[in-house]
């Protein structure tokens, strides 16, 4: 709702006062309205129980959200950056003091949405959303200078130069978003998990001989998952549990590992040279699983 009233607000007085910088916003606000509804939809969707389609949940709505998001935020900042260039090329008067007045209604309104979204639960998603509304409140900031600019000199280029300032704020937030989502969708490690301290630690387990396949990544924001295969020296199957019990709760507590597969073996893994794959992995392992 504060969103709808500062995209009337911007495009009414952008249109009266012929500011680019007001109608720029205009369009990011525009945006956000979207994505503020698309945050919402990923939100309720993430919450969603997992079933024998989604095995793991829908955590990762938030994630595509995210990514919706930031691409359409990015094409916002190009549209920007050519009617920015084409004002700077071909100067228009504007009204500085409609200028003020909208933009401080914008402040208001952004500062108050950033709050509530401040104040919500951590995510991809809401940090997306969150990222538009901060958006959205230095814009509101620069169209306040720009507009006391003018109304102090008349320098009219300060619309056009505001509106770039703008378009790159977006940017900036936009490619941080775009790289955490796709981390994610690529089943990349959570960010500064270190997988040389995870392979120490379970080097560390009586028995570990060696390592081989060892995966980490991120199911959703707060829920990372490993995979790994150990080589140990041969033990019973209650043995065995102990080991991957142990190994476990050493994972959750140092790296917030929460979903961990470990299966054992009692021989060396595949020749050097050899790695598995999706489809590589049917050969034989001439290995005796004990625990897994």
């Amino acid at each position: 709702m504060l969103t709808i009233l500062v995209l009337g607000a911007e495009v009414t007085g952008g249109l009266w006062a012929h500011s680019l910088a007001l109608l720029s916003d205009a369009g990011h606000v525009a945006a956000d309205v979207l994505a503020l509804g698309l945050a919402w939809f990923a939100a309720t969707q993430s919450r969603r129980p997992a079933d024998r389609r989604r095995t793991y949940g829908y955590h990762r709505v938030n994630f595509l959200a995210a990514l919706a998001n930031a691409t359409l935020l990015l094409v916002i900042v190009a549209m920007i950056g050519l009617e920015a260039v084409q004002r700077l090329l071909h100067p228009q008067p504007v009204l500085g003091q409609v200028v003020i007045v909208t933009a401080v209604v914008t402040v208001v309104a952004n500062a108050s949405a950033a709050l509530m979204l401040h104040r919500g639960e951590s995510s991809p998603n809401l940090r997306a959303a969150f990222l538009h509304v901060l958006g959205d409140l230095g814009a509101g900031l620069g169209v306040l200078v720009s507009g006391a600019i003018i109304l102090a000199t008349g320098w009219v280029y300060a619309d056009p130069l505001i509106s770039l300032a703008i378009a790159l704020l977006i940017a900036l937030g936009a490619i941080r978003v775009v790289r955490e989502a796709v981390n994610v969708l690529l089943e990349g490690a959570p960010r500064g998990m270190d997988l040389a301290a995870v392979e120490r630690e379970l080097l560390a387990g009586p028995g570990v001989r060696s390592i081989h396949d060892l995966h980490v990544w991120t199911v959703a924001p707060d829920h990372a998952a490993l995979s790994a295969h150990l080589v140990v020296d041969a033990r019973s199957l209650a043995a065995g549990e102990r080991l991957i019990r142990a190994l476990e709760n050493r994972l959750c507590l140092k790296f917030g590992i929460g979903h961990t597969t470990l299966q054992l073996e009692a021989s060396q893994p595949c020749p050097d040279g050899y790695r598995h794959g999706p489809a590589e992995h049917n050969h034989p392992h001439h290995s005796q699983p004990v625990a897994g």
